[in-house]
This record gives C-alpha cells, structure tokens and sequence, in this order.
C-alpha cells in the first residue's frame, strides 16, 4: 500500500476526509508497514470489542498507549479485516456512527472530531493530534496542492472547530 492509494481508494466513503484519514491510517500503521496492517488491514487500530469477537476475525496485539503523559505497552484485541476496501467500509461506519464532530470538509476538524467521540477520543497518546498535524505536513505535497494546509487551518479556525491548544500545534506543525 502507498500513499496515493489509500488516498484513492479512501475518497470513495462519504463519511470521511479523504486526506485526514490518509494521514491517521499512514501514522497508525508506520506507512502501511505495521504488523496490524500486514496482518489484518486494521488501517487506524480499530479495537475489537466482545460484540466483534463473537463472529468476526480479531488480532491479539502488544500495542503502545498512554495513560497521563506516560507510555507503556498492552496487549489489545484489534480488528481485522480481509482487504483495505474493508477496512475503509468499516472506518467510515465507524465514524459516522461515534465520530460524528469529525468533518468532512476539513482535516483539521475531522482531527479534532477523534478528541469528541461518543466514547471519548480515538487514542490514547496525549501526542496524537500533534502527531497527525505533523503526519499531514509530510504528505501534503503528494496529495495535495502548496498552502493547502494553511487555508485549511484559517477555515478551521474560523469555523470554530478546534480548540486553542490545536491551533498552537497546528500552527507549529506548519512551519
């Protein structure tokens, strides 16, 4: 799997940013390299819950988390999936149904939307927003056109849907 790619194949769900979930995916899964990607196609680390074990295909991974700015592995049942295609089918249900501040029409809302889930935020890692603004920086170029990420940020802003603290990282992220 490359970049563009997943990009493709990502722009054809309706309830997902394209290029925001391009970036969580090549993050989580270290450029498609991960051993959840090579193993189950779990393109975001999507847990497995006792409802999914019942009938569906499931990993035992080690996983790292973070629990009060401190790091340390666990093991976690994870998702597993029979193709990238679906993978993204389930992604987009999946945010549909408990991302819903996620927006479509911009990626730095649709990464502040992770942090106002139904549940909570999508990961654990107190870095993960700064991780996915930094992420998007390295693969603006190849996806989309110079600046793109900028204009994006002041229309975020101006729309209200980040908080102060991801302005800053954003901000930052960007130079």
């Amino acid at each position: 799997m490359d970049v563009l790619t997943f990009y493709k194949l990502a722009k054809g769900f309706k309830h997902i940013n394209a290029f925001a979930a391009t970036v969580q995916s090549a993050h989580e899964t270290g450029n498609w390299t991960s051993y959840l990607w090579l193993n189950a196609y779990n393109g975001a680390g999507i847990k497995a819950d006792a409802k999914w074990r019942k009938d569906k295909d499931y990993l035992e991974v080690r996983s790292p988390e973070s629990k009060d700015g401190t790091y340390y592995y666990k093991y976690s049942y994870f998702r597993k999936y029979s193709s990238p295609a679906a993978f993204l089918a389930d992604y987009n249900l999946k945010i549909k149904a408990d991302y819903p501040h996620c927006t479509v029409d911009n990626l730095w809302g649709y990464f502040a939307g992770l942090y106002r889930g139904r549940w909570g935020a999508w990961a654990t890692d107190h870095r993960y927003f700064e991780k996915l603004a930094r992420k998007a920086f390295t693969l603006e170029d190849e996806l989309l056109s110079a600046g793109h990420l900028k204009r994006a940020l002041a229309y975020a802003i101006d729309k209200n849907y980040l908080e102060p603290w991801q302005i800053e990282i954003a901000r930052e992220a960007s130079k």
